[in-house]
């Protein structure tokens, strides 16, 4: 390891913290005085737990399917979650999960909540809210999303729990940040606590999740890291914490023969008898069009065949996730997942062709690969924290590494090839790996092509996501830089004063801004009452999925003119961003 990336590393080292195996032992004291739920499908399977539940079905070797849904209230989310379940009993269709996707107002305390900033989902509010969902019958309605590492860990952790909720957050999401919520360790601390109770809870059968491309991998161009972090979820997870751990993975990766080999390759690393290694399957969330809606069936319908044929080939027990045909452009309706769901019961119909057709032996050679080389680099992950000082037996030392660590290193820090070679020698490209190099490279021929090479020259630019989608900042930063600016990063998950007092600190006219949350007019007023408030003479523009829900709506809508009207430049072609920032 690199003499600069052991001295980061040591600046991470927690001070002056508790121990963490005494923070789990206070969540175990307190779990007898817990009662934990059961979701309405654990209920009426006559199973003790879900894990009962799932060693019962996996035995029956079907395929079972998992959407995800957030509506804006959490009444409209209940009553979407029984109209599907009902169109999926009319189509025989082995559906009885849901993954429910709350806002992330929901992941700070009340007090710390900006409701003028309307997103696309809902806010639980109360327990009663939470059991709302917990008890939809015939549903096992996993509440995971901006549940554990959040700064209101304990409440939305438990809440989870009691309304039986078999998936009691994920891990991957302790790298998110929340505007306005800086004491990391203070809510670190609540999340190690609710592991403890959950690791009491072992024998009820709930756990957490780690998904992959929510977490460190959605910054690594190579899939090998997915191995690896999972592998270093489950570590500290079940190792240290004492708590069930399944993976689930999928919407940064479209290559047919990468996801298929991922699959068996998490399922050989992770496997333990008593915890299902591999929860879903997520369709890939990268490659559908704005345009042309219906097209993208073309995408899914393949996607979704080799997810089916790659589970019944493992037989993992996974569950396969497809995403709606219009996820490109608003967060999907009822309507659109029925949809994907009736796609789904007619592909299973004709499967056993497939199987006699299909050949699995490179997906078996990649797995391998991905296997051997995913542990290579788990191992070189807690070597080298071991090696700088880093207690790798405390779970509250290996949580704030997840919270501290920049994961835009991760890959460069710890990739197999780094020790031998000096860089990443990249075989099984993510999709967004991918996808960025290539809009690096069309855009960087673009500017070529219209003069624009060196047309910022001497200017300065701060980027920022306001999300975890950092992406698009990697490539505005490739653009802007090839067109002569020099570029600085105010990091992911970045309140907006935050991004202002960077550009203060910095000295910086030049603002961009990504944001995906579905709040993007909200950000744009932000964004607005920053500029005016302070003297700074700023230059802002916005880029990503400019949506939001406006009053009377259920549905997102596209806001970038109305973003602009405002006065902030709102656009997704960067052509017109540099020219923006070459005439300021």
């Amino acid at each position: 390891m690199a003499h600069a990336s052991k001295e980061y590393l040591r600046s991470l080292i927690p001070k002056g913290l508790p121990a963490g195996k005494e923070l789990l032992e206070e969540g175990r004291k307190i779990a007898p005085f817990i009662e934990a739920g059961r979701s309405g499908l654990v209920r009426e399977s006559n199973c003790g737990n879900y894990l009962e539940l799932f060693k019962k079905q996996a035995a029956q070797e079907n395929i079972f399917w998992v959407s995800q849904i957030g509506l804006p209230t959490a009444e409209e989310t209940a009553a979407g979650i029984k109209e599907l379940r009902d169109w999926a009993e009319k189509l025989s269709l082995n559906y009885n999960y849901t993954l429910a996707i709350p806002s992330t107002l929901q992941a700070v305390p009340k007090e710390a909540r900006k409701y003028d900033m309307k997103s696309t989902s809902y806010v639980h509010e109360t327990l009663e809210d939470f059991m709302s969902l917990g008890n939809i019958k015939g549903m096992e309605v996993m509440q995971g999303d901006q549940v554990l590492g959040v700064p209101n860990s304990w409440e939305t952790g438990i809440s989870a729990l009691k309304a039986g909720s078999y998936q009691v957050g994920c891990i991957s999401q302790l790298m998110w940040n929340y505007p306005d919520c800086g004491e990391h360790e203070k809510y670190v601390t609540e999340m190690l606590k609710v592991m403890g109770v959950l690791s009491a809870k072992w024998e009820e059968g709930f756990g957490v999740s780690g998904y992959m491309d929510d977490g460190f991998p959605s910054y690594c161009k190579d899939a090998v890291a997915y191995v690896a972090w999972a592998l270093f979820e489950q570590y500290v997870a079940t190792q240290l914490c004492g708590v069930r751990y399944t993976v689930g993975y999928g919407g940064l990766l479209s290559d047919i023969r990468v996801k298929s080999a991922l699959l068996k390759a998490l399922y050989d690393s992770l496997y333990r008898e008593d915890q299902p290694p591999v929860l879903f399957l997520h369709a890939n969330t990268t490659r559908y069009w704005d345009h042309d809606i219906e097209a993208n069936y073309g995408m899914l319908a393949q996607e979704i065949l080799m997810s089916v044929l790659a589970e019944r080939r493992y037989r993992t027990g996974a569950m396969i996730l497809p995403v709606p045909i219009t996820e490109k452009v608003h967060v999907p309706t009822v309507e659109a997942i029925k949809n994907v769901l009736g796609m789904a019961s007619r592909l299973e119909e004709n499967i056993e062709q497939w199987e006699d057709v299909v050949d699995f032996a490179r997906i078996d050679e990649i797995a391998e690969t991905l296997k051997e080389r995913g542990a290579k680099m788990f191992h070189n992950l807690l070597d080298g924290l071991d090696s700088v000082g880093f207690d790798i037996e405390d779970p509250l030392h290996m949580l704030m590494f997840i919270k501290k660590f920049d994961a835009s290193l991760f890959e460069e820090t710890f990739h197999p090839d780094i020790s031998e070679k000096g860089k990443a020698d990249i075989q099984f490209y993510t999709d967004m790996g991918l996808l960025t190099k290539k809009m690096v490279d069309e855009t960087k021929k673009e500017v070529k092509e219209a003069n624009l090479e060196h047309v910022l020259k001497g200017k300065r630019i701060l980027l920022a996501s306001t999300d975890t989608h950092i992406y698009g900042v990697h490539y505005m930063k490739a653009v802007l830089e090839y067109a002569g600016a020099e570029v600085v990063e105010a990091g992911a998950d970045s309140s907006v004063e935050y991004i202002f007092d960077t550009a203060d600190e910095e000295g910086i006219r030049y603002i961009g801004i990504s944001t995906h949350n579905g709040q993007a007019l909200g950000i744009a007023g932000q964004v607005l009452a920053e500029t005016q408030k302070r003297s700074g003479g700023y230059i802002p523009f916005l880029g990503g999925v400019l949506n939001t829900i406006l009053p009377g709506h259920s549905e997102p809508s596209d806001v970038k003119d109305m973003i602009n009207q405002k006065g902030v430049f709102a656009d997704n072609d960067l052509m017109e961003t540099i020219k923006l920032i070459r005439d300021h």
